[in-house]
């Protein structure tokens, strides 16, 4: 069964539209109404669609976690999900589904920036880019647009896939865990319109936001170059003006006060990281061997 799944918030005006033309594609289309104001749940069943509805507004990631669960529930074998907003093209789905099939990967992502045509707003297109190399440094794979929320699942992804993050960091979440259970992934070049673009969040603390929750799930999976070798330069820091403390006191009895507290913090603080480099890389070694 081909699903179409759409996480949707006070998008009562196009909602219908989207739903209505998926449904050439799919053989159901499910909506996860989270926690709207508006009639985007009335709407969305008036036109065809199954909805779930969340009583209060949890995020993006909240959405995507309730529709991969519906998916597991509706055995479905193809899961597309695909935005509330109007941004994506329901009638660019066949293009994710027959890369799917015919290619016989295990996701494919709609990607903004494939085909370098992108109209993205600049400051959009900076964010993007840099949320997705950070993104490229944790997985196995490369990809251009790790923020798109137009993707297509294979049943062996939608059995595999279990995110837990709520927020917009959900996206590379999941490449994180398709990289961690080795599925493979192709990306298509698909057009975007910005026109019912109604996001009412600050760009600059949004995409802070995603991109340290990015920085969070990577320095999980890679702890020894991101609390590690930081740490260890810390201790070899603190070691260095520790012996030059001791080099001054005892050739001329001048105690610096300044550089033993810089000394005794930077070694501490180094140690630190490098402990938690050390606990964090061996708690990821044991859950890939059980897994």
């Amino acid at each position: 069964m081909k699903l179409v799944c759409i996480p949707a918030y006070n998008e009562e005006k196009i909602i219908g539209d989207i739903i209505k033309k998926s449904l050439q594609y799919a053989d159901k289309v499910i909506v996860c109404d989270d926690g709207s104001a508006d009639n985007t749940a009335k709407i969305a069943r008036e036109s065809g669609a199954q909805v779930i509805s969340h009583k209060k507004n949890q995020g993006y990631g909240a959405a995507i976690i309730t529709l991969f669960d519906a998916a597991r529930k509706e055995n479905s074998d193809i899961m597309i999900t695909i935005d509330g907003d109007g941004q994506h093209d329901p009638e660019q789905i066949p293009i994710l589904i027959n890369t799917l099939q015919e290619n016989n990967v295990d996701v494919v992502i709609g990607s903004r920036f494939l085909d370098g045509k992108s109209e993205t707003p600049g400051y959009r297109k900076r964010g993007i880019k840099i949320i997705t190399s950070t993104a490229n440094f944790g997985a196995d794979f490369k990809v251009t647009d790790s923020q798109s929320g137009f993707r297509a699942y294979s049943k062996k992804a939608i059995e595999s896939i279990h995110p837990t993050e709520t927020g917009m960091a959900v996206s590379t979440e999941i490449l994180l865990k398709i990289s961690n259970k080795g599925l493979s992934l192709a990306e298509v070049p698909i057009s975007i319109s910005y026109g019912n673009d109604t996001s009412t969040q600050n760009p600059v603390p949004h995409g802070i936001a995603v991109l340290m929750s990015t920085l969070k799930f990577i320095s999980v999976k890679h702890p020894i170059p991101f609390y590690g070798f930081p740490g260890m330069a810390l201790v070899i820091a603190g070691s260095i003006m520790g012996y030059q403390f001791l080099d001054v006191y005892l050739h001329s009895h001048i105690a610096l006060l300044g550089s033993l507290f810089a000394a005794i913090l930077l070694f501490l603080v180094g140690t630190i990281l490098c402990v938690t480099a050390v606990i964090l890389f061996s708690m990821a070694t044991l859950i890939r061997e059980k897994n």
